[in-house]
């Protein structure tokens, strides 16, 4: 008897007038699923034995309504869920960066009841202060785009905002992780980091390969100060 098909990891993006390039790490998961790696096979046949170490991948984009929301620059995405219906205990969430004052009430309740069932919360840039102002990130460490740090610890005093990349830290629940990244480059970097610390390796540095992300190169800290902003 077939072994039944595994479940497909359910990744659920929120599209609230989000910058398009804080969501570019989505492309690293994206290249190691199963409808990708079974088209780039196709392609290419010398990746048809990585093809058992594929994903099978849901991707469920959430706003406040399913009409077409933009993201920068001006591009219209059509959710698939709003807030309301959309599942809380997804495998992973990612949150690019809106303005976090003017994110909807019922995308913060989404998030405090989301956290306490999803194993993956990931933010890239002003996501971070997204996730702080739903109380997510109270008592814990978290960054955010550096240029907005300052504002970040103004804001939402109950986190301990660091300049990093990204940070990682424990989540709500036992085996949950909230890792949180600064502007969109430094998100790709830690979807890089998670990618390969949990998916297959050689499947993740083709990934990479294939985007021309430098995977070697990921570093969790930044080689320079911040510059001063005049």
């Amino acid at each position: 008897m077939a072994a039944p098909a595994p479940k497909p990891l359910r990744i659920g993006v929120l599209y609230e007038q989000t910058q398009m390039s804080d969501l570019t790490g989505l492309d690293i998961l994206g290249n190691i699923s199963s409808k990708t790696v079974e088209m780039i096979s196709e392609i290419i046949p010398a990746i048809i034995p990585l093809k058992p170490f594929a994903i099978p991948m849901e991707f469920l984009y959430i706003a406040s309504s399913v009409e077409p929301t933009w993201t920068s620059p001006e591009m219209f995405v059509r959710p698939t869920h709003t807030y309301a219906t959309a599942p809380r205990d997804l495998d992973i969430i990612l949150l690019g960066g809106p303005n976090p004052a003017t994110v909807p009430e019922e995308s913060l309740v989404f998030l405090r009841e989301a956290a306490l069932q999803t194993k993956i919360v990931m933010t890239t840039c002003t996501g971070g202060m997204w996730l702080a102002r739903a109380g997510v990130l109270d008592g814990k460490k978290a960054t955010t785009n550096r240029i907005l740090l300052e504002t970040s610890k103004q804001m939402f005093p109950k986190v301990e905002w660091l300049d990093q990349r990204w940070v990682t830290e424990e989540g709500l629940f036992e085996g949950a992780q909230i890792w949180t990244a600064g502007g969109a480059g430094c998100g790709i970097g830690m979807v890089m980091e998670y990618a390969i610390g949990n998916f297959n390796q050689k499947m993740v540095e083709l990934a990479c390969l294939g985007l021309d992300f430098d995977i070697k190169g990921r570093t969790q800290f930044y080689k320079e100060p911040l510059p001063t902003i005049a």
